[in-house]
């Protein structure tokens, strides 16, 4: 993405996930919230990839490819997901709000803004799940 369109600055979206966790709340994380905050995050990730290669115009068309790829991913890791909430027979993750349906992007700075904005929080996102994660796996 930052390949085909660099773009520096700060690029968000309201609609997205908020990561409101630090590398202080690691040491009090425990599996069941983590793997419910992360299918929750997911899955409104994989609803904005869908967004993105929707509404993201020709500006966008590059990186079809690469958004068909990602979403395939999410869906593949939310699947797995399921089946580890499944075995570990935890309750299931439901969003914390509805989806309210988004707009299409204003321009195709909008959608380039929009896609740095979905991939930059869905980086972090991830980042925090891995340490997460691996932090967990050491307690288990």
């Amino acid at each position: 993405m930052r390949d085909k369109f660099p773009a520096d600055g700060d690029h968000n979206l309201d609609s997205l996930p908020t990561l409101a966790m630090s590398a202080g709340t690691l040491g009090s994380l425990q599996l069941p919230g983590v793997l419910t905050r992360l299918r929750v995050d997911l899955m409104s990730y994989l609803r904005h990839v869908q967004w993105l290669r929707r509404a993201g115009g020709p500006s966008l068309k590059t990186l079809e490819p690469e958004l068909g790829v990602l979403q395939a991913r999410l869906d593949r890791l939310l699947r797995r997901l399921q089946l580890l909430t499944s075995r570990l027979t935890l309750p299931q993750a439901t969003p914390d709000q509805p989806s309210v349906p988004l707009g299409p992007p204003t321009s195709a700075w909008g959608s380039i803004r929009a896609a740095h904005a979905i991939l930059g929080g869905l980086h972090l996102t991830l980042d925090w799940a891995v340490r997460g994660l691996l932090l967990l796996k050491t307690r288990l």
